[in-house]
C-alpha cells in the first residue's frame, strides 16, 4: 500500500535521486513481471507439465512464500488504500499464479510416479457432508488397480466390515457391496450401479473416482481452472509441513466470490514433498444466512490417505468377487 507522505520540503538534488531510484526499480520489476511471462484470462494454451517447467516449478521460491505473508498483513489504518492496477496488487496476481502453477507442476509428477506401480493399498480416511448432514468419519482398507481400475473397499470403522468391490471389466460395471456386522452374514451381496441413486447417497464422489491419482487429477483441473479466472484465488503456501511423520507443502486456495467457485469457499491441500501427491485435502463451501460457526457449518468434505505401500503387487484374486477372503453372495 501507499503511505501518506508528510509535507515536508525536499532539496532538489534529493528528488532527482529519488526519481532516479524510481526508475531503476521500476525497469527491474517489469523485467522480472514479464520473463514469467504469465498467461491472459483468455489465454487458451493447456497449463501442462512441459509449460509448467519451463518456469522450474520443482522447488518453491522463497521469495513466493514472502510474497503471500506480506499480502496479508493487516494493513496500517494510517495507510491509505491502494491504487487500482498498483505495483502491490500485480505483484499479489503474480504469486497466485506461481503457487497455482507449482501446485500443478507438482502433482502431475506425483501422478507419473504413480503410473510406475499397477497396484497400491493404503488407509483412506473420508468426512463428508450429504444433504446437509455431516455424516461420522469413515477409515477404510482401499487396494486399487489402475488398469483395468479395480478398487477393493473394506469398512474399519462405521458399517465395520463392510466390503465393496468394483473392476471396470466385471459385474456389468457395477459395484458389489457386501453390508458389516450380522447384516452381511444374512443378506445377499448388493449390486449397485456406482453412479447411481441409492450409491451415491452415501457418498459425494463416485467410486469410479476412487483413489489418489483421481484425486490429483480433479485438483490439477480446478487449478487450470482458477488460472483462467479474471480474479485468481488467493493462493498461501507453507513449507516444512509434517504429516503422517512426512515431510510436506500445505497449499491454502480461497476464493473472492461465489461465482468463480459455486461449490468451494476455502480448499487446503497438504503434498508429500518426495511422493508429489495430495495426502491430505479439507474442502469448504459458502457461508449461508443462517450459518453460525464458519469452520464447521461450511466444511463439506475431507480426505486423508495413510499406510502406502507401493511396492506390494497385488493378486489378480484381489479383484475377483469369488476371493473366498471375501464371502460375496
Amino acid at each position: 500500500m501507499m503511505r501518506e507522505y508528510r509535507s515536508s520540503k525536499r532539496q532538489p538534488g534529493t528528488r532527482q535521486r529519488n526519481v532516479a531510484a524510481a526508475m531503476i526499480a521500476g525497469g527491474a520489476l517489469a523485467f522480472w513481471y514479464y520473463s514469467y511471462e504469465p498467461v491472459a484470462a483468455e489465454d487458451n494454451r493447456p497449463t501442462n507439465l512441459a509449460y509448467v517447467e519451463q518456469h522450474d516449478l520443482s522447488h518453491l521460491p522463497v521469495s513466493v512464500i514472502q510474497s503471500q505473508v506480506e499480502s496479508q498483513k493487516v494493513p496500517d489504518p494510517g495507510e491509505a488504500e491502494p491504487l487500482a492496477g498498483s505495483t502491490s496488487e500485480k505483484m499479489t496476481e503474480l504469486t497466485n499464479r506461481y503457487a497455482l502453477l507449482y501446485m500443478v507442476s507438482q502433482l502431475e509428477r506425483g501422478i507419473e510416479k504413480l503410473k510406475k506401480y499397477d497396484s497400491y493399498s493404503v488407509v483412506f480416511e473420508r468426512l463428508e457432508r450429504i444433504n446437509g448432514e455431516m455424516q461420522d468419519q469413515q477409515e477404510i482398507e482401499l487396494k486399487l488397480r489402475h488398469a483395468p481400475f479395480s478398487v477393493y473397499m473394506k469398512w474399519r470403522t462405521g458399517d465395520k466390515g463392510r466390503q465393496l468391490l468394483f473392476s471396470e471389466n466385471e459385474n456389468d460395471g457395477r459395484m458389489l457391496v457386501k453390508l458389516g456386522g450380522l447384516k452381511g452374514r444374512f443378506l445377499p451381496t448388493i449390486k449397485l450401479d456406482p453412479n447411481g441413486d441409492r450409491a451415491m447417497a452415501e457418498s459425494r464422489h463416485s467410486v469410479a473416482q476412487a483413489g489418489i491419482a483421481n484425486l490429483a487429477k480433479e485438483i490439477i483441473l480446478n487449478r487450470q481452472r482458477d488460472l483462467k479466472l479474471k480474479q485468481m484465488p488467493c493462493c498461501t503456501i507453507k513449507e516444512n509441513v509434517e504429516y503422517n511423520k512426512r515431510p510436506c507443502t500445505q497449499i491454502i486456495v480461497e476464493y473472492c466470490s461465489a461465482k468463480d467457485s459455486p461449490v468451494y469457499r476455502r480448499t487446503i491441500t497438504i503434498i508429500d514433498d518426495e511422493l508429489h501427491i495430495p495426502v491430505y485435502v479439507r474442502n469448504y463451501t459458502w457461508p449461508t444466512e443462517n450459518t453460525v460457526d464458519m469452520e464447521e457449518e461450511t466444511l463439506i468434505e475431507c480426505y486423508s490417505f495413510k499406510e502406502l505401500h507401493l511396492d506390494d503387487q497385488l493378486a489378480d484374486a484381489t479383484w475377483k468377487k469369488s476371493n473366498p477372503g471375501y464371502r460375496f453372495r
